[in-house]
């Protein structure tokens, strides 16, 4: 009668044979392919029973995959590897995989980027978050997203057993009084504006005559500057009852530092209300007129996607 087939994740009887200096610990291991590979250790007897326990141990806690990574591969592969899956499903916005492979190259990788998947924990995880909100919230949020997410794809492939973000203790947004600028404070805006304008005041880049207009837009509309930026001339109505500006679109830094616009169908965009159309002040009407000027001499910067 033949022996029974060893599970898959575990291992048979263990084979000592002498070597110098100590034995040689054997045993077979059924791999998560189904195959039965050997494994050894060498060393003083107990030594060496205790060496091949532990690697045993640890080969069962993942299950190899056709992918490129292993549990011995460092994060800047996971990283590299969850940066080309995201481009793969296409289903994120430019930007925002722009900003993951920003975040990962600034917040995490300086720390994490020789580390093995094996070797980073909770612990650490959690130490470089705890780091990071030390200096901003902003920074310590965003790097726990890149995190998780690349993490995350690790687990679904099953290189590692668990994601150890999910230990991570939870970040506390520090309270913030809303503000918003004074009158005077608008008009000292202004003024400052069109002194460097003008050249009566030299400092920073050249002025190309857009600042004074886009500014008048921001005050005039509420958007935010990168929905100023993207604004085209068929979403300017100055001929209705109340002349309106339509907000569809978001400027955004896309691949090799170009300038595009896309639309605002992500989630994201959608929550913070992207999509909507404003009504142009009623005694300042002309800036939508403005800023149809504005849109002429942008229109060869600006790539549409």
């Amino acid at each position: 009668m033949s022996r029974p087939r060893i599970n898959i994740g575990t291992w048979g009887d263990f084979y000592f044979e002498p070597v110098p200096g100590g034995v040689c610990a054997r045993s077979y291991y059924r791999d998560w392919d189904g195959s039965r590979r050997l494994v050894q250790a060498s060393g003083p007897t107990q030594a060496a029973e205790r060496a091949l326990k532990l690697k045993l141990s640890q080969r069962s806690d993942v299950r190899p995959t056709d992918t490129v990574l292993t549990p011995d591969s460092t994060f800047q592969q996971l990283a590299e590897y969850w940066l080309a899956d995201i481009e793969l499903e296409d289903r994120l916005a430019p930007a925002t995989r722009q900003g993951y492979a920003d975040n990962l190259r600034l917040l995490v990788l300086p720390t994490f980027k020789c580390l093995t998947l094996r070797e980073i924990g909770v612990a650490r995880c959690d130490t470089l978050i705890k780091q990071l909100a030390r200096q901003s919230y902003n920074r310590a949020r965003q790097a726990k997203v890149v995190l998780r997410l690349s993490f995350a794809l690790a687990v679904r492939h099953e290189v590692i057993p668990r994601n150890p973000m999910d230990g991570v203790a939870r970040l506390h947004k520090p309270t913030h009084d809303p503000d918003a600028f004074t009158a005077e404070e608008v008009t000292a805006i202004r003024t400052a504006v069109q002194l460097w304008q003008s050249g009566v005041v030299k400092f920073g880049p050249k002025p190309d005559g857009q600042l004074a207009e886009i500014i008048e837009v921001m005050l005039g509309t509420s958007a935010r500057i990168g929905e100023v930026l993207a604004i085209r001339r068929r979403d300017v109505n100055i001929n209705g009852e109340r002349p309106s500006v339509r907000i569809r679109r978001d400027r955004a830094r896309g691949h090799r530092s170009r300038d595009l616009r896309e639309d605002g169908h992500a989630p994201a965009s959608r929550r913070s209300g992207c999509r909507r159309t404003v009504g142009v002040p009623r005694r300042r009407p002309h800036l939508a007129c403005r800023r149809i000027s504005l849109l002429g001499r942008r229109a060869k910067r600006l790539r549409s996607c």
